[in-house]
């Protein structure tokens, strides 16, 4: 060997031990896994490049970092399930708002992916509240009364982030589909929660055609189809079983129709809202439908959640249905944060605790085909120690590490919050609160 093969050789082997993450061995805490090992009334994390490599009662081992969770609490990261995290810095800034379009040029095709910002605001702020992946959604406004912008049903696609604000956060892409059944969908549709089902129905119908018939009708040899050909080939993985399709849904028999459909078409169902889901609880848990829902919606605002109840989430999982929790007003923006908040409530009304966690963490991995959501060897290291409890609105998260790299909790609210507690910090210098 050369010598300049072996610099060669020295400099690679140091480039590559650069970019390792380095090793963490978080000790003392109480550790809910949601894995097979179940909760450990204290125990010792070993993390290594950015994995999990261990977890034990004690771990006696060399680490780069060691961190003291003697007194906490520690649970793998929470999981937005529904978001539009690093789409929209200001709701009524319309220059911010990236998360839909007008117009019935596009739907099921719209892919918001380009337009998503890993410098939002949005993403400290909710990483300092425990929050370490969102899987972002587009949306179409109701309150829009444009005549074309009520032709379609369809959102567009989603993917999936890491919320360590890097330009290469994005973990996955084109994970599921969007669309509008309920009060939503019949505004989309002209009126009517009919009218947007038969949507949703002929469009899954022409994405089959179009799939059987693929050359004649690029060619232009076919009849004139009602969705575009980018919609439709959107919408053959869709089809096909491979991505999942989101719909909103909060009325019992709304929820029943999205059943059918998918019995119809052979589709991986996943229900958004479902504020009567208690009551077809058995059909959801038999169909295997997973549910997406903010438990904090438990009251009758409108004629399709009259039968909305706090139970709802204890209800449906009883009946063996898999549950993901929002926050408020289903995640959005500056909302993300608070599903540990709905999630305790559900558990003040009967969901069990374990479950009350995983729906903010493990469930959302699963149902989404994500890493994440456990503490086990191998799991990729997104960990949170918490100050207490995390279901109780009283305790924060006081470490947050992604990818096994401990992140920054600073955020514009904590900059905020110094510059005028910390008059030394900046503006407001001299000044006595």
């Amino acid at each position: 060997m050369t010598r300049l093969s072996r610099v060669i050789l020295l400099l690679t082997g140091l480039l590559a031990s650069a970019v390792q993450a380095e090793t963490i061995l978080i000790k003392g805490g109480k550790v809910h896994t949601l894995a097979a090992a179940g909760s450990l009334p204290t125990a010792d994390i070993l993390l290594r490049d950015g994995r999990v490599e261990a977890v034990a009662p004690s771990i006696d081992a060399d680490a780069d970092k060691v961190i003291d969770a003697t007194g906490k609490v520690v649970t793998p990261g929470v999981i937005a399930p529904m978001s539009e995290l690093g789409l929209v810095e200001i709701s009524a800034a319309s220059s911010t708002n990236d998360y839909g379009v007008t117009g019935k040029s596009i739907g099921s095709a719209f892919d918001p992916l380009p337009a998503y910002n890993p410098n939002s605001t949005l993403i400290p702020y909710s990483r300092a509240g425990g929050v370490t992946r969102a899987v972002v959604f587009p949306a179409i406004s109701t309150w829009n009364t444009d005549a074309e912008e009520m032709q379609r049903v369809f959102a567009g696609r989603s993917f999936a982030i890491a919320l360590n604000g890097e330009f290469d956060s994005v973990v996955a892409t084109d994970l599921a589909h969007k669309a509008y059944l309920g009060d939503a969908g019949a505004q989309l549709a002209g009126g009517s929660r009919a009218n947007a089902f038969a949507k949703i129905k002929r469009a899954l119908m022409e994405a089959r055609e179009y799939r059987a018939n693929r050359e004649a009708i690029r060619s232009g040899n076919w009849r004139q189809l009602n969705y575009s050909i980018a919609d439709l080939e959107a919408l053959q993985k869709v089809i096909q079983g491979q991505q999942p399709l989101l719909v909103t849904a909060n009325r019992a028999s709304d929820i029943l129709q999205a059943l059918k459909l998918a019995r119809d078409f052979n589709l991986r169902l996943i229900i958004a809202g479902a504020a009567e889901g208690w009551m077809v609880a058995p059909q959801l848990a038999a169909a295997g439908v997973p549910v997406v829902i903010d438990s904090l919606d438990n009251l009758p605002i409108a004629f399709e959640s009259l039968g909305a109840r706090a139970e709802n989430a204890a209800l449906m999982q009883a009946a063996g249905v898999t549950l993901a929790i929002a926050g408020p007003g289903y995640g959005g923006t500056h909302n993300i944060h608070l599903s540990r908040q709905a999630a305790g409530n559900a558990v003040a009304y009967g969901l069990p605790y374990e479950e009350g966690l995983k729906a903010i963490s493990r469930n959302v991995a699963d149902i989404y085909g994500l890493e994440g959501g456990t503490i086990e060897p191998g799991a990729v290291a997104d960990v949170v120690v918490w100050s207490g409890d995390p279901l109780e609105v009283t305790s924060f998260a006081e470490r947050v590490l992604i990818g096994g790299e401990e992140q920054s909790l600073v955020n514009r609210s904590t900059r905020l919050r110094d510059r005028y507690l910390k008059p030394e910090a900046g503006h407001g210098a001299g000044y006595k609160f």
